[in-house]
């Protein structure tokens, strides 16, 4: 691999150094029926895994792609939700 082309993906990782790090994974549940990248309707109540932070996520089911946005989430497992 050419010293170039070494430089360019090293420089496509995100390092601490510049301030990125890779959001943790953390369950939460769907509060509104959403669908899959895989055309699959997902309903509210689906626990589902979260990745990212802020007003839009990604959340998988099984594999499964959801782009989600804030209000169609909620952080914790159904029976969390079920207490408030």
């Amino acid at each position: 691999m050419s010293a170039q082309a070494d430089a360019l993906r090293c420089r496509a990782e995100p390092t601490e150094s510049e301030g990125e790090k890779v959001a943790a994974q953390r369950l939460g549940t769907l509060l509104v029926p959403v669908p899959g990248l895989s055309g699959a309707t997902y309903p509210a109540g689906t626990t589902v895994t979260v990745r990212g932070r802020g007003a839009t996520v990604d959340a998988f089911v099984h594999g499964d792609w959801l782009p989600l946005s804030w209000w169609e989430f909620s952080d914790g497992l159904r029976e969390d939700i079920a207490d408030r």
